[in-house]
């Protein structure tokens, strides 16, 4: 592969990667295991505007991350590849790592 297709493929990485820099975003993506939500049901578990949720699930389409079906006048969203989720799943677990032997740490410096 050329430096210029390298540059490409890392910068479809790198946008595909933007999705899991937002707190709202992960929380989409988390509320998408249980299945299937209209933008009612994700402001009722989420918390979130409309407005907020509506950006949000825009860029998740972009990215190709969920899919929607139409039903009458509402529109269900869900995760468009499992696989999506195992790798929220696998940088989650790294960040808690990090946190845990972070805590340790701290936790070992306060009691010399």
């Amino acid at each position: 592969m050329s430096g210029v297709q390298n540059r490409k493929a890392y910068e479809m990485h790198a946008e595909f990667c933007k999705i899991f820099a937002h707190p709202i975003r992960l929380a989409l993506l988390d509320s998408f295991r249980k299945g299937e939500k209209t933008v009612t049901q994700l402001q009722r578990e989420l918390g979130a505007r409309q407005s907020t949720l509506s950006q949000h699930l825009s860029l998740l389409r972009h990215e190709r991350m969920v899919t929607t079906r139409k039903e009458g006048r509402k529109i269900f969203y869900k995760i468009s590849d499992r696989r999506i989720l195992g790798a929220y799943d696998l940088i989650d677990q790294v960040v808690r790592d990090r946190r845990k032997a972070e805590a340790e740490i701290l936790s070992a410096t306060r009691h010399v």
